[in-house]
């Protein structure tokens, strides 16, 4: 009898090789499926002002399977707009999603996630109540590639805006990915 995830993969019908190299295990075929997860706790500080926080640097080029975050504490977020995630390339901004995001008055253990194309605001779940998020398309989350920029340090970044003097609040930024070739994601 095959082991229980052997079975899958071959329900699945993936064929893993008899040999023993580790590029070819089984724990290689599920990080190619499911990726590497990182997470960054950023804390927004910004006083009447925008501000733009480095989550994860960008080493070559990943497919990232899901981009979120979660409202970790909030002692003042009465005001948090034009809140976004974008690529940052230490010269241009490329937005991630829309920016347009609000997170104004939202409680910790509130949830937003990319999960549309580039033009389009993250979702947001605020858990004052029982929420529900559906995404236009059958997927909860929406993969994109990214490739950094050469020879200049590039990063995913969450960037907001704030009419309170100060801001205080700490995000946790998820971010799952999969290399492509050398690529790889550093919080930072």
């Amino acid at each position: 009898m095959p082991f229980p995830i052997q079975a899958v993969l071959e329900a699945m019908q993936i064929a893993l090789p008899d040999d023993n190299e580790q590029t070819d295990s089984v724990h290689d075929y599920f990080h190619r499926i499911s990726g590497t997860l990182k997470n960054k706790v950023i804390t927004l500080t910004a006083s009447a002002a925008t501000q733009s926080l480095n989550c994860f640097q960008l080493t070559g080029s990943i497919e990232i399977f899901k981009l979120y975050g979660v409202i970790t504490t909030a002692t003042t977020l009465t005001n948090c707009t034009a809140a976004y995630f974008n690529l940052y390339d230490s010269t241009d901004v490329v937005a991630l999603t829309k920016n347009d995001g609000v997170l104004s008055g939202m409680a910790v253990g509130t949830l937003f996630v990319k999960n549309a194309s580039a033009g389009t605001t993250m979702a947001v779940a605020n858990n004052v109540a029982g929420a529900l998020t559906e995404p236009a398309s059958n997927k909860s989350f929406y993969p994109f590639i990214i490739t950094q920029k050469t020879v200049a340090d590039t990063y995913i970044r969450f960037t907001y805006t704030t009419s309170d003097t100060p801001i205080a609040a700490t995000l946790t930024i998820y971010c799952e990915y999969s290399p492509i070739g050398d690529g790889t994601l550093t919080e930072v």
